[in-house]
């Protein structure tokens, strides 16, 4: 499905972080820990914790990588960034490919 984008994160260090409002990310991690017997915490890096006030509709998810990828991947909607993980250049926001990327056996965290 992604063959591309797996072929390039093999190649580089990169991310994985989640943000949300604390009511969608205790429903996030409390999945994501029984679906793939993990012992992630709200307080752990990678996961950005929003007052419940904040003004967004749910969770995010996001992958960073260092520098610009190629073409065919950066066209899945990476975005240059510099406001957020200053360490990472580019990143993608996307719930569908970061929850494709946990089936490969990739985590919230550095990979």
């Amino acid at each position: 499905m992604y063959t591309e984008l797996l072929d390039y994160l093999r190649t580089v260090d990169f991310f994985i972080e989640a943000e949300g409002k604390p009511s969608s990310m205790n429903n996030f991690v409390n999945k994501y820990n029984r679906d793939f017997h993990e012992t992630l915490s709200i307080y752990d890096d990678g996961i950005i914790l929003l007052q419940e006030d904040a003004n967004k509709w749910g969770l995010e998810l996001r992958l960073y990588v260092r520098t610009c990828p190629p073409a065919n991947v950066k066209a899945l909607g990476f975005t240059h960034n510099d406001a957020y993980r200053n360490d990472f250049s580019y990143r993608l926001n996307s719930n569908k490919i970061v929850k494709y990327l946990f089936e490969q056996g990739y985590r919230i965290g550095m990979n």
